[in-house]
């Protein structure tokens, strides 16, 4: 049976293997939200800077104004014919200026703190809830995917896992992953869980009654698979004989390109970690294709993971922190420049000039059309002003 297609609005064959209208209206929206959270925060942030400006400057006045109280109250006790009593006065002066001034500057930097705090608060709940929204746009995957790079780590009762997605455009993000819903991975698994009868020769031995060393071979079935790291074509993982740090353990780095390759690191029970390879008797009997296999399978179980994941931890735009360092403007910037080529195909295949449209042909051959008012998006990116003119542009719809 086919699968759902894809065409321009005249019929044309097309690459898209989405609902790119429904992407792009969704795009939208979330520039209107999140560019108007990030405007609030920006105009927070200012008023921020104000009030501590003003305080400093109000501060410096009062200390001014007490130097110079000071100064006019010595040069009185200096022209006083009365100096005794004269002298008195004026340190009971000093005296009441000084603490008028100091706790007026003290109530003036409580009242600005609690000012800036209640607007920090403010900038959190923005920055909260445009987290909120990109992450609500990410989930679905709206750009070309480069890489997935998965870490999943044995916890008390199964996984915790994370997934870091990278983007076209030099996009990442980094997702929590609900590793509890994939029944596989809501327990703890063995080696055997993923492929049997895979013996390592761990280190050398020397068998009673005999003079040399030979290989101790260690049937790996049953050790715990408590640790594994992919990152494009590696993947790191290690078994422990025991759900313990302490446990004996090996750990097994493999590179997935034209040539497979391994390197194999065995500890002892409470011991470091040493390349067992770099004996030959032992690297003589690693099975390589064995472990492929291993690997293999590992990485096919973990892609299962990718649907559940969750709560985004982390959005970064050419390696910068998109929250950290306000830059959901530009990153939404990027994305029209991504989608901007598409928009081109699609207006150039589009009869009315008012709309975009497609058409889609479901899997038993129906069509039907869908289509997106240029109108529509222009009203919608006319409420964020002139950085909805700069977008609008970009995509020149």
């Amino acid at each position: 049976m086919n699968e759902t297609k894809y065409l321009f609005g005249d019929s044309t064959e097309s690459q898209l293997k989405r609902d790119f209208l429904a992407l792009l209206d969704n795009y939208v929206d979330t520039c209107v939200k999140a560019i108007t959270l990030e405007n609030s925060v920006f105009q927070l942030k200012e008023d921020i800077m104000d009030r501590r400006k003003l305080k400093n400057t109000i501060i410096e006045q009062l200390d001014m104004c007490l130097l110079t109280s000071e100064q006019a109250i010595s040069n009185a006790v200096a022209t006083s014919k009365e100096k005794t009593t004269i002298t008195q006065y004026a340190a009971k002066g000093r005296e009441f200026l000084k603490k008028y001034i100091d706790d007026g500057k003290v109530r003036l930097s409580e009242e600005v703190f609690k000012e800036i705090s209640d607007f920090d608060k403010k900038v959190n709940f923005s920055d909260k809830e445009n987290r909120a929204i990109l992450e609500t746009f990410f989930i679905h995957d709206p750009l070309n995917i480069i890489q997935r790079n998965f870490i999943i780590k044995a916890t008390k009762d199964g996984f915790a896992a994370k997934v870091k997605v990278d983007f076209e455009g030099d996009i990442s993000v980094i997702y929590g992953i609900a590793s509890s819903q994939v029944p596989f991975w809501n327990r703890h698994v063995r080696v055997s869980d993923f492929i049997k009868g895979i013996e390592i020769p761990a280190r050398m031995k020397k068998p009673l009654l005999k003079k040399e060393e030979t290989p101790d071979i260690v049937v790996i079935d049953d050790y715990l698979v408590t640790d594994v790291v992919q990152v494009g074509n590696e993947l790191e993982v290690i078994i422990r004989k025991r759900m313990d740090s302490e446990a004996e353990r090996f750990r097994f780095k493999m590179v997935f390109k034209d040539q497979f390759a391994v390197e194999v690191y065995h500890a002892e029970e409470k011991e470091m970690e040493k390349y067992i390879q770099a004996i030959p008797a032992i690297n003589a009997l690693i099975n390589p294709q064995k472990l492929r296999e291993l690997g293999e399978k590992i990485i096919a179980r973990l892609n299962t993971l990718y649907p559940k994941k969750r709560s985004m931890e982390s959005l970064h735009f050419n390696k910068k922190d998109v929250f950290e360092q306000n830059l959901v403007f530009e990153l939404l910037n990027k994305i029209a420049e991504i989608y901007a080529p598409t928009i081109a195909q699609i207006k150039k295949h589009t009869p009315s000039l008012e709309e975009l449209s497609l058409k889609v042909e479901d899997e038993s051959g129906k069509r039907s059309e869908i289509y997106l008012k240029k109108s529509k998006v222009k009203e919608k990116l006319a409420t964020i002003k002139e950085k909805g003119d700069v977008i609008l542009k970009i995509l020149d719809i």
